[in-house]
């Protein structure tokens, strides 16, 4: 459990490594080397914590299944409360609650990139952080106001990867209030039969009564 808390904690260190040049480019270049090593050696750490439990684990290919959101950490580290979330919760609360810190967690990360891909390019219409959240909201919710768009390849790039993001997000949003509903459904059937079957062992028990009156 340590070990977990740990880990977030780096998370939380890479995420403001990340995004402290990107809010604040003119900060001093040693700054900024700062902020890079900082990012290298939490990632660094994020690697080795998996490669250990890989080479610890009996089978390796059920470890590989069992464990992709671990590798989608290694690819993207700010996607680390995520796999927090994912161990700690019951199922139906895990998806809505990984849901929701998914949106949160990817519409910042995009944010944050789409923002440093942008804010010096010919053109660029996403030149403040305020810009690149307006931008992440309306493109994951598919909205897609159109004042604010991504001119470079970089930008597109993130931008097509927040949109399906976001498409994936409402299908998920989706099915699970789906199989809610389901659930509720199919819990009322089931006391709607115990309650016929109650009525008619209390018919016949008036019955019973009534005869041997």
């Amino acid at each position: 459990m340590r070990a977990e808390w740990r880990m977030l904690v780096f998370a939380g260190v890479f995420l403001v490594a990340y995004a402290t040049p990107i809010l604040f480019p003119h900060i001093p270049y040693d700054w900024k080397l700062t902020c890079w090593l900082a990012q290298l050696g939490c990632w660094l750490l994020f690697l080795a914590e998996y490669v250990t439990r890989f080479v610890r684990a009996g089978d390796k290919k059920a470890f590989a299944k069992d464990n992709v959101l671990d590798l989608l950490v290694i690819l993207l580290p700010l996607m680390m409360p995520l796999r927090m979330l994912q161990r700690r919760l019951g199922f139906q609360r895990k998806v809505l609650t990984f849901t929701a810190t998914t949106t949160v967690v990817l519409g910042l990360a995009a944010s944050l990139a789409v923002l440093r891909a942008e804010r010096d390019a010919p053109g660029a219409n996403i030149l403040t952080f305020g810009d690149a959240t307006w931008w992440a909201v309306t493109t994951m919710t598919t909205t897609g106001y159109g004042d604010t768009y991504p001119v470079t390849p970089d930008g597109r790039l993130i931008g097509s990867a927040l949109m399906l993001g976001g498409v994936a997000l409402l299908g998920v949003v989706t099915a699970t209030l789906a199989s809610w509903f389901g659930r509720r459904f199919d819990t009322g059937d089931d006391t709607e039969k115990l309650l016929r079957e109650a009525l008619k062992e209390i018919g016949e028990l008036k019955e019973m009564l009534r005869t041997r009156g």
